[in-house]
């Protein structure tokens, strides 16, 4: 549906940049909303990311564990990565790049799960989500990010519940990998 199109379309008047990061920059906008009063939102502009559910032969799903500032607490999550404003639009290539940096894998079988936004009411990033089956370690592992310091663990869908529960997985890209896991574990009965 086209925006114009919509009865909820919410008119831009003005914009004005607040804040230009290397990560994300962040918009202020006055908008007319749809009964014409004007109103002001605030917007987070993301290049947006992959996010990878690797499978092992053995049935297990590898997250990395690390530090996240604004949780301040480890967190146990899928291995993701934003893409890069000079990467092109080949995400399987932007989610190759991530295994091989955070985990020092790569695949012949990755497969897009699906596309989502992750906090729609104040961001546009969007999350694509890929499955990859028969890993196979790198030659070259690709170094992390200067600023990344992560541990790569194999869990079990029990204990992955498990640390979902115990809060150390606690965001919606790992939790709904998690989902995903469980919607293909039920499939197979």
């Amino acid at each position: 549906m086209d925006k114009e199109d919509s009865r909820y379309y919410e008119e831009v008047v003005a914009k004005k940049r607040m804040f230009g990061g290397k990560i994300f920059d962040v918009d202020v906008e006055q908008v007319v909303l749809p009964n014409g009063i004007p109103d002001i939102r605030e917007v987070v502009k993301h290049h947006g990311a992959v996010a990878i559910v690797p499978f092992t032969d053995d049935d297990k799903m590898i997250f990395v564990r690390q530090w996240r500032t604004p949780l301040e607490q480890e967190t146990l999550e899928i291995p993701a990565g934003k893409i890069d404003s000079d990467e092109g639009s080949d995400l399987k290539e932007v989610a190759l790049r991530e295994m091989d940096e955070e985990l020092g894998l790569t695949t012949d079988n990755l497969e897009k799960i699906t596309s989502f936004f992750a906090s729609p009411g104040y961001s546009n990033e969007k999350l694509t989500m890929f499955k990859a089956t028969n890993l196979q370690k790198v030659e070259f592992k690709r170094p992390l990010d200067p600023d990344e310091f992560l541990n790569v663990e194999s869990l079990t869908l029990d204990e992955a519940k498990a640390q979902i529960e115990s809060g150390v997985i606690c965001d919606s890209k790992t939790i709904y990998a998690i989902t995903y896991w469980e919607l293909l574990k039920a499939k197979e009965k």
